[in-house]
C-alpha cells in the first residue's frame, strides 16, 4: 500500500526512470513555501524519460491526486518543455498556462524550470499538460519534480469541496461567459446547457430531500439505523446531496455535515461501548462459572464421603 500524500500517473508511457524517485515531498506549515534551488531539484536518479508510445500525438500530462490530509501549496520541476497548462479538479478545470524559465541548452534540447504556487485550498486534484514546439511529439524528459505540502488545517471541508467539484458551477461559468461575444448559435447552445444543469440540479434536489408529509412526526435525534448512516459510503453520498446555492458549499451545509459526521462517530462510539461491555459481561459470567466449579471440586475432595454439608444436631444434656 502506498503511504505517500499524492499519487501521480501519466498519459504517456516510461521508458526509463522510476516513477517513485522522480517526485520529492517537502512538508511545511507556511502557505507561501520556500522554492529550493536548482541544484537541489536537479538529481539524475530522479529523471523519467516519457515516450507516446499509442501514436495519439497527444500532449503528455501528469496527473496528481493528493489525501485529504494536505493541501498542495507549490510544485517545481525541471523538464524539457518551454509552456505548461495548469487544470484542477474533477472536471479538468483549466488553472493558467505558464512559461518556463530557460535554465539549460543541450544542441537543440532545451530545458525548462518551473515554479507554480497554489493558493486555492481546495484543489485536490492537479493535470499539468505538457506544451512542446513540435508537431511530431518527441520523449519528454523529466529531470526533477518537488511538491510543497502543508498540512489540512480542515480535511472535513476539503472532502466535501471534492464530492461538489464533480459538479458544474453555473454561476461560475456565466461569470466567465459574461464578457465574452458569442455568436446566436453559441448563445443558444449556452442557454440549453446551462438551462439543463439548472433544471437537473433542482429535480436532484427535489428527489434527494423530499418534504415531509403534515402528518409525520418530526424525527428525533438519537434514532439507530434511520437517522444515523451505518457506513461512511451512505455519509459521503449525503454529502453530496445537500442543496447549496448556485452549487457552491455554504455555511449551513458544512454545518449540518459537521453535525452528521459527528453524529456518525457518536453513534460508532456508542456501537463499540455496547459491543465492549457485553463481551466483558459474558467473560465475567464465564469466569464465575468455572470459579463455581473448582469450588465444588475441592469441596468434594476435602468430604469425599459427604456430597452434601449435613445439618448439625445437638442432644440435651
Amino acid at each position: 500500500m502506498n503511504s505517500e500524500p499524492y499519487r501521480c500517473r501519466y498519459t504517456w508511457t516510461v521508458a526509463e526512470g522510476l516513477e517513485e524517485k522522480q517526485i520529492s515531498v517537502q512538508v511545511g506549515e507556511s502557505a507561501t513555501p520556500d522554492l529550493i534551488p536548482l541544484d537541489e531539484l536537479l538529481d539524475l536518479e530522479s529523471c523519467l524519460v516519457l515516450t507516446d508510445t499509442d501514436d495519439r500525438n497527444e500532449a503528455c500530462e501528469m496527473q496528481l491526486s493528493f489525501i485529504p490530509l494536505y493541501l498542495p501549496r507549490a510544485v517545481s520541476l525541471v523538464v524539457e518543455c518551454p509552456v505548461i497548462e495548469c487544470y484542477y479538479g474533477r472536471l479538468n478545470e483549466y488553472l493558467r498556462t505558464v512559461h518556463g524559465e530557460l535554465v539549460y541548452t543541450l544542441g537543440d534540447v532545451k530545458v525548462f524550470r518551473f515554479d507554480l504556487r497554489l493558493a486555492n485550498d481546495d484543489i485536490d486534484e492537479l493535470q499539468l499538460k505538457f506544451i512542446t514546439q513540435t508537431t511530431v511529439h518527441k520523449p519528454l524528459c523529466l529531470y526533477g519534480t518537488r511538491l510543497y505540502l502543508a498540512r489540512n488545517p480542515n480535511p472535513l471541508r476539503t472532502v466535501m469541496a471534492a464530492a461538489s467539484s464533480g459538479r458544474i458551477n453555473v454561476a461560475k461559468v456565466q461569470q466567465r461567459l459574461q464578457n465574452t461575444d458569442l455568436s446566436s448559435r453559441a448563445e443558444s447552445c449556452k442557454r440549453l446547457v446551462l438551462g439543463s444543469l439548472a433544471s437537473s440540479g433542482a429535480q436532484n434536489a427535489a428527489n434527494n430531500n423530499p418534504s415531509p408529509s403534515p402528518s409525520a412526526a418530526p424525527p428525533e435525534i438519537g434514532t439507530k439505523r434511520d437517522e444515523v448512516d451505518s457506513t461512511l459510503l451512505n455519509l459521503f453520498s449525503r454529502m453530496q446531496t445537500v442543496p447549496s446555492s448556485e452549487g457552491t458549499v455554504t455555511g449551513s451545509a458544512i454545518a449540518m455535515m459537521e453535525a452528521l459526521m459527528k453524529q456518525y462517530i457518536d453513534a460508532k462510539f456508542a456501537e463499540m461501548e455496547r459491543l465492549f461491555e457485553s463481551k466483558m459481561n459474558a467473560m465475567e459470567r464465564r469466569q464465575s462459572d468455572k470459579l463455581d466449579q473448582i469450588l465444588i471440586l475441592l469441596q468434594q475432595r476435602l468430604c469425599p464421603e459427604q456430597s452434601s454439608p449435613s445439618p448439625v444436631i445437638l442432644s440435651p444434656e
